[in-house]
């Protein structure tokens, strides 16, 4: 019998799920990253999906969007479910890895808000 695979994206909300296939492979500057991160914290707050946390993996390399993460812990009980946390396993998901560190590369930068 073969496991399911865990898709950790299911635990975003629905429409951070659409902002991130809106802007997905999207390059952002490092201003722009740090401001998307900011954005997804000031957009949990108006959907009533969590905490001011807002969290994006880019690629170094080019800027383009890995994947986000916003905070889930009261709406999931889970005490690990941070901004910051969703967004680096739904990164090591999308690239099929367990670890985003790249020795040979510019490897993967995270931003992270607790803005507005």
């Amino acid at each position: 019998m073969r496991e399911e695979q865990f898709d950790p994206v299911s635990i975003l909300p629905g429409w951070a799920r659409e902002f991130t296939a809106g802007n997905n492979g999207v390059p952002f500057t490092g201003i722009e990253r740090m401001k998307l991160a900011i954005e997804l914290s000031g957009m949990n707050i108006s959907h009533g999906t969590g905490g001011p946390f807002g969290a994006a993996v880019f690629d170094r390399s080019d800027g383009r969007l890995v994947s986000v993460g916003v905070n889930l812990v009261v709406r999931s009980n889970c005490s690990h479910a941070h901004a910051e946390m969703a967004a680096l396993a739904i990164a090591q998901h999308t690239l099929s890895t367990y670890s985003l560190f790249s020795p040979d590369g510019p490897g993967y930068e995270l931003a992270t808000s607790c803005e507005p």
